[in-house]
C-alpha cells in the first residue's frame, strides 16, 4: 500500500486515513471527557463554552483538579487554607452552570506542582478508574505560559494517557481491579495552535457568568479587565472559525504524540 507512494503529502493524508483521525467532529463517538485543570477556574475559562455544549449533548465531563488554588489572591487577610476552602466551593458552583456533576481533587499545593513518577501515576489511576472516551488538557507548548502548574499539568496529562494503557505501569492498580484504558481522543486547550473550533456564540454568556463564579478571583475590578480579555480571546478564535465566538482545542491522534517530526502539521 504505502510501499507505492513516493512523496510525503500522499503519505501523509493517506496515514491520517489509515488512523481514522477526523477533526470534523472529535466528539462524535465520545460519551465521556475528563477536562484536567492545573487549577479551579481553568476549565471555565479555557474551554467552558466547549463543556456546556458536551454536557448539553449528554455527553459526561469530569473535571480533575491538580492543585488546591491555595495561592490565587492579591489579599493579605486571607489564608492559604481558607482560600482553598473559598475556591472548592466556588469550582463546584461554576462546574454545576456548566452541567459538570463530578470534580476529582488531587489537592497538590497551588504554584508547586511537581512533575513526578507519583503523581503521574495519580492521574493513570484516574483514567483507569474513569474510563474516559477523550481527555483535555492545557497545551504544555503554549508560548510565553509564566505559570509551572500549568505546563506541568500538561505534561503530566500527556504521560498519564500514554501510560494508562500499559498493564505493567501502576501494577498496584491492576492488581487492585483496575484496568489498564486506552484513551482514544486527546486534546489541548489553552493553546496556541488550535485545529478544531467550538462555535460558543450561543453559550458564551453563560460561560463568562460560570467563570466569575470564582468571585475569589474576579473582583469587580479584576473583572473590568478580564471580561474584555475573554472576549478578545473568544473572537480571536471565533474569527478563525466563521463565527463570532468560539474556543480553539488541538486534537492529535494518539501515534503523533511520540518520535513524530510531523506533529505540528495536523
Amino acid at each position: 500500500m504505502f510501499e507505492d507512494i513516493d512523496n510525503f503529502d500522499e503519505a501523509f493524508e493517506k496515514l491520517l486515513e489509515e488512523l481514522e483521525f477526523d477533526l470534523s467532529n472529535p466528539f462524535e463517538e465520545v460519551e465521556k471527557v475528563l477536562c484536567i485543570e492545573p487549577h479551579p477556574d481553568d476549565c471555565a475559562i479555557g474551554l467552558g463554552g466547549t463543556i456546556k455544549k458536551l454536557t448539553d449533548a449528554g455527553i459526561e465531563v469530569v473535571y480533575v483538579c491538580m492543585t488546591d488554588g491555595s495561592m490565587g489572591t492579591l489579599d493579605d487577610d486571607l489564608s492559604s487554607h481558607e482560600l482553598a476552602i473559598v475556591r472548592k466551593r466556588e469550582e463546584e458552583e461554576s462546574a454545576r452552570m456548566l452541567g459538570v456533576k463530578r470534580i476529582i481533587w488531587l489537592d497538590y499545593r497551588d504554584t508547586e506542582l511537581p512533575y513526578t513518577r507519583e503523581i503521574r501515576k495519580d492521574l493513570v489511576k484516574v483514567i483507569r478508574a474513569e474510563k474516559p472516551d477523550a481527555v483535555l488538557a492545557p497545551d504544555p507548548w503554549l508560548p510565553y505560559e509564566a505559570h509551572p502548574d500549568h505546563r506541568r499539568t500538561g505534561f503530566l496529562a500527556l504521560d498519564a494517557v500514554a501510560f494508562s494503557q500499559l498493564p505493567n505501569f501502576g501494577s498496584t492498580d491492576v492488581a487492585a481491579g483496575l484496568k489498564p484504558h486506552q484513551v482514544e481522543v486527546f486534546g489541548f486547550y489553552y493553546t496556541a495552535k488550535p485545529n478544531y473550533f467550538m462555535d460558543i456564540t450561543d453559550v458564551m454568556e453563560l460561560k463568562l457568568r460560570a467563570i466569575r463564579a470564582h468571585r475569589s478571583q474576579f473582583t469587580d475590578d479584576v473583572w473590568e479587565k478580564w471580561e474584555p480579555f475573554l472576549r478578545t480571546v473568544a473572537l480571536y478564535y471565533g474569527k478563525k472559525a466563521g463565527v463570532k465566538y468560539a474556543e480553539g482545542l488541538r486534537f492529535m491522534p494518539g501515534m503523533f504524540l511520540h518520535i513524530t517530526p510531523f506533529a505540528e502539521l495536523i
